[in-house]
């Protein structure tokens, strides 16, 4: 009989998920909650929100800023999985746009 020690054909090793890749998404969800709050309100008020839900809408600007340069330096991370790594980035990236966007607009107007 055979007796080398033969090689499992899959391993179950546990994932490490970047903590920078986690934060970065947490940061941009947090950004799209504010996006979709703000826009409610603003749109119950017809518009006129005031000068409260500008300063939120920057402050979420800036988280969601924040969020992107997080998530494309937790690329950097030693770990197994970068799924978060790629959301974050995504997602806040994606928020940075949405809210220059409407800074422009609100400029333009």
């Amino acid at each position: 009989m055979d007796k080398r020690r033969r090689e499992p054909l899959y391993s179950y090793q546990e994932t490490n998920h970047s903590g920078r890749g986690i934060a970065a998404t947490v940061l941009g969800a947090v950004s799209l909650l504010l996006f979709v709050v703000l826009t409610g309100i603003s749109a119950m008020r017809g518009g006129s929100g005031g000068p409260w839900v500008g300063s939120f809408g920057a402050a979420a600007f800036l988280i969601a800023f924040y969020g992107m340069v997080m998530g494309l330096r937790s690329f950097r991370d030693r770990c197994r999985s970068y799924i978060f790594c790629k959301i974050g980035t995504l997602l806040c990236g994606l928020m940075v746009a949405v809210w220059f966007l409407i800074f422009c607009v609100g400029l333009a107007l």
